[in-house]
């Protein structure tokens, strides 16, 4: 039975030439990364100052949670260009904003081209009702980053000031620190994925379906995480110029894989699906 479900995975994935599609996938992914960076220093910074605090720390704990682990020197690198970012964070907040939209509508419509091959659905929206459709998305998640963005930095007080007046310090607010930033970024990216394999394709997929989906390229989104952070870690070399166009482009291929996770996460669904569907006329016809 496991043989038989391997094998009409590998069928329908190269019957939907996964390959070429996780390419358009993560052309656009790559297009979107400097606007969605300017975004969140643009968001998170603003915020921030808002309360008069320092942003620098907070968006490094997010950046660096969503991301796999990575050295002290790339940790230091980050820090100091998000401290000169956030000293300019109003403005980046206005510019990355109209690009990220621009970017990301694009990225919305190959995800639907995408999934409508993956879970084989027919009907598709016109042009004009898809291009609405794909900004109202946009818009919708970048309401959830924003929500997201806000309860990191909630989180982010209460470590400094309820565990301080706890009295619980040094280590516990390290361990509160690192589990809180690995929970929060687990949980939206599988929350992510969920909401893409469900709403975005014209039909709309059961939730059941999604969340096989989901739950399938969380774990593969993970995995390429670890193997992506061991590279960081143990392998790459910031002290010279080929060490970081070589990291570069092992993130591009990470980048890649990762939309190929994506795509794969969608064919267990459907081949789940179906075998759940094929099972109950089987049933019916006793």
């Amino acid at each position: 039975m496991a043989r038989d479900f391997l094998r009409r995975i590998y069928e329908k994935a190269a019957e939907d030439q996964i390959f070429y599609m996780a390419g358009a996938i993560a052309f656009n992914v790559v297009v979107a990364i400097v606007p969605l960076l300017l975004a969140i220093v643009g968001i998170a910074g603003t915020i921030l100052r808002l309360q008069g605090a320092d942003a620098t720390e907070p968006l490094l704990r997010y950046l660096i949670g969503s991301l796999p682990p990575v050295s002290p020197a790339f940790e230091q690198t980050v820090r100091q260009m998000l401290r000169d970012l956030t000293d300019k964070s109003t403005g980046f907040l206005s510019i990355g904003t109209v690009f990220l939209i621009w970017v990301a509508t694009r990225l919305v419509a190959t995800l639907r081209a995408t999934l409508r091959e993956v879970f084989e659905v027919q009907q598709d929206r016109s042009l004009l009702r898809g291009k609405l459709f794909d900004l109202k998305f946009v818009i919708a998640a970048g309401t959830l980053f924003a929500l997201n963005v806000a309860v990191t930095v909630g989180l982010e007080v209460v470590a400094h000031f309820g565990l301080g007046f706890l009295g619980l310090d040094g280590a516990w607010r390290g361990l509160f620190h690192g589990f809180y930033a690995r929970a929060v970024a687990v949980v939206s990216i599988w929350v992510m994925f969920l909401l893409i394999y469900r709403y975005l394709p014209a039909r709309r997929i059961t939730w059941r379906t999604a969340v096989v989906a989901a739950t399938f390229t969380a774990v593969l989104f993970e995995l390429l995480k670890l193997a992506f952070s061991w590279y960081v870690v143990h392998v790459a070399d910031y002290g010279s110029t080929y060490g970081n166009l070589a990291t570069l482009v092992i993130l591009i291929f990470w980048i890649y894989y990762t939309a190929v996770a994506f795509i794969l996460g969608g064919e267990v669904g459907q081949i789940v699906a179906m075998r759940r569907i094929r099972r109950r006329q089987r049933e019916r016809l006793r």
